[in-house]
C-alpha cells in the first residue's frame, strides 16, 4: 500500500470499513500525520451527527433510485497523480472533497439500513458527548448482532473511549421493554459480566445513555432486567457485540 493510498483511507477508517490489513496500516500512520488524524475527526464528528438522527421507514423506490444513480455515476481513481505530495495541496484537494464524501456516506447508510436519516436536534448534550468518545485516538463503535433466530427489533450500538472514559449506548427502533422491566447494557470483560445500570424500558423505542467506563470491554450485551436492575444477568443476552 502506497503513502497516497493511506492518505485515502480516513473515511472507510472512520466507518469501520476497512479489512484487517488496512486497519493495521492506517493505525500505525494515522497518529503522526495531522492530515489524516484530523480527517478521522472531522469524519467521526459527522457519523456522531448521523447517529444520533431517527430512522424512518423511506418509499421503496428510494433504493432503487440510490442505485441507479450509482450505476450512471462515474468512479474515479482514489489515487492522485505522480508528483502530488506537497501536503498542503493535498489538504486543500481533501477539503473540497470531504462534503461529497461525507455526502456518500450518508447514502450508504441509506441503501444499506433501507432508512431516511432525520435530523434530531432535541439531543445536543447526547450528540456531544458521542462526538467527544469518537474524538479520541482510541474512540471506536460497534454494533451489536441480535442473537435471537429470525428477529429483527431495532438495534444497539455502543461507542466508548478509554481516554475520555466514557460510554455512549444507543437503541434504535426497539420494542417497548415488559412491564417493569427495561433494557440493560453489560460490560463484558475477562473477569465476566458487569452491569452498567443504564436500565432503559424504550419508552419511545430509543435508548440513548453516556456514563463513565468502569473498564476496557472484550464484549458488550443487552438483556431484558427487572427496571430495579441486576447485578448478574437474569435474562438472555438478545444483542451482544465482541470487541
Amino acid at each position: 500500500m502506497s503513502e497516497i493510498d493511506i492518505h485515502h483511507l480516513g473515511a472507510a477508517y472512520a466507518l469501520d470499513a476497512l479489512d484487517a490489513r488496512e486497519r493495521a496500516a492506517f493505525e500505525a500512520h494515522y497518529h503522526e500525520c495531522d492530515i489524516c488524524r484530523d480527517d478521522v475527526i472531522q469524519f467521526r464528528e459527522t457519523l456522531a451527527d448521523i447517529a444520533g438522527s431517527a430512522a424512518v421507514e423511506p418509499p421503496a423506490s428510494v433504493k432503487d433510485r440510490v442505485m441507479a444513480e450509482v450505476a450512471r455515476t462515474r468512479q474515479l481513481s482514489p489515487l492522485l497523480p505522480e508528483g502530488v505530495i506537497d501536503l498542503a495541496e493535498r489538504r486543500r484537494r481533501r477539503r473540497r472533497f470531504l462534503a461529497p464524501a461525507l455526502t456518500a456516506a450518508a447514502a450508504a447508510i441509506v441503501v444499506v439500513g433501507a432508512s431516511i436519516i432525520v435530523t434530531r436536534d432535541s439531543q445536543p448534550a447526547y450528540a456531544d458527548e458521542l462526538a467527544a468518545v469518537l474524538a479520541q485516538p482510541d474512540g471506536q463503535i460497534v454494533t451489536l448482532a441480535d442473537t435471537r433466530a429470525g428477529a429483527e427489533d431495532g438495534s444497539f450500538k455502543v461507542a466508548w473511549s478509554a481516554t475520555e472514559g466514557r460510554l455512549v449506548l444507543l437503541g434504535d427502533a426497539l420494542s417497548v421493554a415488559p412491564n417493569d422491566h427495561a433494557y440493560e447494557l453489560w460490560l463484558i470483560d475477562e473477569s465476566g459480566a458487569h452491569a452498567t445500570y443504564i436500565l432503559d424500558s424504550a419508552s419511545d423505542g430509543d435508548v440513548r445513555a453516556a456514563i463513565d467506563l468502569a473498564s476496557q470491554p472484550t464484549a458488550w450485551g443487552i438483556t431484558i432486567e427487572p427496571e430495579a436492575g441486576s447485578p448478574t444477568p437474569t435474562g438472555d443476552v438478545i444483542f451482544l457485540g465482541e470487541v
